[in-house]
């Protein structure tokens, strides 16, 4: 299902709320803090009676002659007072069409046409629509291509996986591991924000400072040949002096070439560490504990090759220190389990360690990775960040510098290299 048909579905379920403001309240919203793109505002209960939240809203403010019109979510509503409800708008973004008319406009089908008109000519400042209306209105926003990005951003945020289950949660956590070693959390909003049109990735969820995310054709974009090859998105995270920029790519050719699932590259520090996902499974119980199994597939010993082959030694520079130089890490996660309890994190020669040591030996080849096994010999995802950020972990600045040009090469679809890599794989 593309996000405009989730979306559509969606708000059939939630329908959309029409939010009107004007006068000074307009032009004082207009002129708050985050503007239009994330606000609250309260008003009578009765005017949310039929509201479902979290639901599509459209935006219309109004001071004399002028309009504008924005598209956003209506996140939350609560009651603050013993005569008003407060509600939240968040993922806010200037639309086309920009005046309320021409908005009544867009729905020619004469089931709908009319009472569309009615209810905006209406001066209530929260008006629900009904399901079927919703979807319409939703599907004629969507394809007006200004729109897109900004309303494909609010259909993914509407589907933040919660627990491991698949690789869109996979993804979901390492996005949010590469903010979190930047200092961001996953409200912060990023500076820049392209996604690539019919390419799924978790930085569809991500907040964006300006008014519009930027959804590209894959197939065609100025600038940005790497994209062809499997880039899905870019966001661009700035803090102080430093920026984090971040890519989610298709899986096959890093994952392929490098045998990982996500690189952080710190360019501060000149650090590289990539990380690579391992799910575990239930197996019963052992002293009423649920015992958890990580079963390696036919491929695991191919991967490890894969990583060896760029896990090389070198002599640090004369101003940098790493406690432990180590490339390569594994997260274990268990299935099903939310995102917000984390894993347990080793490093690649740990992991190698291990495996061949009985009391990690598990039924059908499995192997044993729980917290008595590995006896307090792991680290959390919160050492691991304090670690990878200020440089003590990672690959040495000339390493880290080589594989950052070989990352670059891969994404840029240079086949000569992933063919080259393929060669040294099997020979």
């Amino acid at each position: 299902m593309s996000w405009i048909d989730s979306l559509k579905s969606y708000s059939e379920r939630h329908p959309v709320v029409v939010l009107q403001f004007s006068g000074n309240e307009w032009t004082e919203l207009i002129d708050s803090r985050r503007g239009v793109k994330e606000f609250t505002f309260a008003k009578s209960h009765t005017l949310f009676n039929d509201v479902k939240v979290p639901a599509p809203c459209i935006v219309i403010g109004e001071f004399e002659d002028e309009e504008s019109l924005y598209c956003g979510l209506l996140s939350s509503k609560s009651a603050v007072t013993t005569l008003e409800t407060r509600a939240k708008v968040s993922r806010g973004f200037e639309i086309s069409p920009s005046t309320k008319q021409d908005l009544i406009a867009l729905i020619t089908e004469k089931r709908f046409s009319s009472p569309f008109s009615n209810r905006l000519s209406s001066q209530r400042p929260v008006i629900p629509l009904s399901p079927k209306l919703s979807a319409l209105l939703i599907d004629k926003l969507s394809s007006i291509q200004n729109n897109k990005g900004g309303m494909r951003s609010i259909a993914e945020s509407l589907s933040v996986p919660k627990r491991f289950n698949g690789n869109a949660a996979l993804q979901e956590d390492a996005v949010q591991t590469a903010l979190a070693t930047f200092g961001l959390a996953s409200t912060d909003h990023a500076s820049e924000l392209e996604l690539m049109q019919g390419k799924d990735t978790a930085l569809g969820r991500v907040k964006v400072m300006e008014d519009s995310v930027v959804e590209h054709d894959a197939r065609s974009v100025p600038g940005y040949a790497l994209i062809e090859s499997g880039v899905t998105g870019r966001a661009l995270f700035k803090k102080g002096n430093e920026q984090l920029e971040v890519f989610t790519a298709n899986r096959r050719d890093l994952e392929h070439c490098l045998g990982v699932d996500l690189i952080y590259v710190n360019l501060t520090k000149q650090n590289i560490v990539m990380l690579q996902y391992k799910m575990l499974e239930s197996h019963g119980k052992i002293e009423e504990q649920t015992d958890w199994i990580y079963r390696p597939d036919s491929q695991l010993d191919e991967e490890i090759a894969r990583m060896e082959k760029f896990a090389v030694s070198s002599k640090p520079e004369e101003k940098e220190y790493r406690l432990n130089s180590e490339i390569f890490y594994l997260k274990f996660v268990k299935r099903d389990a939310s995102l917000a309890r984390g894993g347990i994190i080793i490093p690649l020669d740990h992991f190698k360690k291990l495996r061949n040591r009985p009391e990690f030996k598990g039924p059908k080849n499995g192997l044993r990775i729980t917290f008595n096994t590995l006896n307090g010999r792991y680290l959390r995802l919160s050492p691991f960040i304090d670690m990878l950020r200020c440089g003590y972990i990672g690959a040495h600045a000339d390493i880290t510098e080589q594989l950052k040009v070989l990352i670059d090469e891969i994404l840029g679809g240079n086949r000569a290299v992933i063919t080259a890599i393929q060669k040294m794989g099997t020979a």
